[in-house]
């Protein structure tokens, strides 16, 4: 087995999404306006709720937390709505990171008076990563009405956007948008991290290139490329990346974000997504009515638009022409 100074990568964190780098590339203005809404809570005051918005791996929860760890750590709180998706289990998470006791086999209205209570004492910013999962959104109004700070993010531009409207008013959202990174972009991210994660020389600038550009502007997918390919690499007793490795790691990436992209499809897109898949092509009209067939209440024509334009954005589905000629199909 080798030992740490015969492998290519030292230190694995710096190549997760989970890492907090202590600089952050080509975010300098989303952090400095994430910072001026947020400032306020430093002298006990109201901040400006946020929404971070934008495609996977355009840096939404790696800023957020940045900026809370840098600036606000005593008083905020990082939750996931992937793993907390109830009103319950959201305010349990918070009230347990400010070490308030909770048992867990309360009524979320003894959750409630907790978190009333310890917001009497200190003001708190709760940053809701993956908001569009929560099952209910009960909790942002919770949140709001007790004057708490709140940083939303979401992939999605339209995941609020149904809220019921004594929600909606209470939050008074300024949206920060994360655009998707250029290449060059993720090059020099990816330069910056492998410094801190692998071996001088273990990778030539050329292979950093190829998965710069492979990621197409996603973080997330380049980091996992390179960390793949290191991986790879070790395995076969190499001290050096090849392109092969890369090769590799990029088919591998792919699947998994195809795989990351289709489980954030609600159940219409699914539908759709699934009917398009069995017939690889088929004109608006003819799809439409497919779905119609196949769920009991479906979505009228212009939800249905909706939902096309998400799914041909995410890179599912390829459309053409316009109006009544308008086709759509599965790109591979």
């Amino acid at each position: 087995m080798k030992n740490n100074e015969e492998t290519i990568i030292f230190n694995e964190l710096p190549l997760t999404e989970v890492f907090i780098p202590t600089r952050l590339l080509f975010r300098e203005g989303q952090v400095q306006e994430l910072v001026r809404c947020l400032k306020p809570a430093l002298k006990n005051k109201s901040i400006q709720n946020v929404f971070l918005v934008g495609e996977s791996g355009t840096g939404k929860t790696t800023t957020g937390r940045w900026v809370l760890e840098s600036n606000f750590k005593r008083i905020s709180v990082y939750v996931n709505c992937w793993k907390y998706k109830t009103t319950h289990e959201v305010l349990k998470e918070i009230l347990l990171s400010f070490q308030v006791p909770v048992h867990g086999r309360e009524p979320t209205g003894e959750l409630v008076k907790k978190l009333e209570k310890l917001l009497e004492k200190k003001r708190i910013i709760v940053f809701l990563d993956e908001v569009d999962q929560l099952k209910d959104f009960d909790v942002l109004y919770i949140l709001a009405r007790n004057n708490c700070g709140l940083v939303l993010a979401s992939t999605r531009f339209y995941a609020l956007v149904d809220l019921p409207t004594r929600i909606k008013s209470s939050l008074a959202l300024t949206e920060i948008e994360f655009p998707k990174y250029t290449w060059e972009e993720l090059f020099e991210i990816l330069k910056d991290r492998i410094k801190f994660s692998m071996r001088p020389n273990s990778i030539k600038d050329e292979l950093i290139k190829v998965a710069s550009i492979a990621a197409e502007g996603d973080a997330r997918i380049a980091l996992e490329i390179i960390r793949r390919s290191a991986k790879k690499a070790e395995s076969k007793g190499l001290m050096k990346i090849t392109i092969e490795e890369i090769r590799e790691a990029i088919k591998e990436t792919r699947k998994m974000r195809f795989n990351l992209v289709t489980s954030r499809l609600n159940k219409n897109q699914r539908i759709i997504f699934e009917i398009l898949q069995v017939a690889k092509e088929m004109d608006s009209g003819e799809l439409y009515r497919e779905y119609c067939h196949r769920v009991e209440n479906p979505l009228g024509r212009r939800a249905y638009r909706k939902n096309m334009e998400k799914l041909v954005k995410l890179g599912l589905v390829e459309a053409s022409g316009f109006g009544r000629w308008r086709r759509y199909k599965i790109p591979w």
